[in-house]
């Protein structure tokens, strides 16, 4: 059986997660995987190339997965793939701009590379009091964020993976805060679920345990990179711009496990209120309507 996996484009985690299955440094049990990159969001092509059938399997950005489920798509979810932690997600100002306190953002520019991002406006509302209203939201690609931020095209962006690092390590800008941080403070969790795996309902249907061969799959694949991390980022700067060293220091920022635990499931339910909240998604349901949980 010949199965096609999509992921994320200029995403070193990924591209690093899923390197040794694209090269043929680890063999799935029981079929062959070709592992293709599509564009990130605000690119709705991650998620209709799998209802569409172009791909069998995909990671997908959690609130975008939720959001076609409700509507009816014929896609499960697996189990979670990337969980941020305390770094890696984060909004950043200039040292020397209008900015200093998260608090200070109401009436600003802020660019993320999905336009007004779910996430950061709660954090905002619920930990800074900040007004959704007051804010104005700008799509700029990742690798631009912080060239724009820069150049006072914003007053803040949100900057991940590597370009989170290139942020921490950049003298004219500071983080105001992370993610993770927020969260945590908030609702005690100390990760947030941003990325999962999507298949399709019918090659689950059609092919019982493969749940559990895809995942033995990814598993094997992450594993062969976190023993190959160098080599990695070497073939990552061929087809991409970028920084080793800030490519290897990204490599760690996110946890990636590909499962969904009861602790996930239970964080789950609280971004599924989140997003319900700032109006992502318009329902909740129950997570075994979604995702195969086993």
């Amino acid at each position: 059986m010949d199965l096609t996996f999509a992921h994320y484009r200029n995403r070193f985690c990924m591209f690093r997660t899923y390197y040794a299955l694209a090269a043929g440094k680890v063999k799935p049990d029981g079929f062959d995987m070709k592992v293709i990159e599509l564009p990130d969001p605000p690119s709705h092509e991650q998620e209709e190339a799998l209802i569409r059938g172009d791909v069998q399997v995909a990671n997908l950005y959690l609130p975008n997965f939720l959001r076609c489920k409700l509507q009816g798509a014929p896609i499960v979810g697996l189990c979670t793939e990337w969980k941020s932690t305390m770094k890696g997600n984060g909004m950043f100002v200039r040292k020397d701009g209008p900015v200093q306190d998260p608090a200070e953002l109401a009436g600003r520019v802020i660019g993320s590379h999905q336009g007004a991002h779910a996430i950061h406006r709660y954090l905002l509302r619920h930990k800074f009091a900040v007004d959704d209203a007051t804010l104005t939201w700008v799509s700029h690609p990742q690798e631009q964020l912080l060239t724009a931020l820069k150049q006072g095209k914003v007053d803040a962006a949100v900057l991940l993976d590597q370009f989170f690092f290139r942020g921490e390590e950049d003298p004219d800008v500071r983080c105001l805060y992370t993610d993770g941080e927020i969260w945590q403070a908030l609702h005690g969790f100390p990760e947030m679920i941003k990325h999962m795996v999507a298949a399709r309902e019918d090659l689950l249907r059609d092919h019982p345990g493969l749940k559990e061969k895809l995942l033995q799959a990814f598993r094997a694949s992450f594993d062969w990179s976190e023993r190959h991390l160098p080599e990695i980022a070497n073939e990552f700067v061929k087809r991409y711009p970028g920084e080793k060293e800030a490519l290897l220091a990204s490599a760690r920022y996110p946890r990636i496990e590909f499962t969904f635990t009861a602790a996930e499931q239970r964080l789950a339910e609280a971004e599924m209120d989140m997003m319900v909240e700032v109006g992502w998604i318009p329902r909740k349901a129950p997570l075994a309507s979604m995702f195969a949980i086993s």
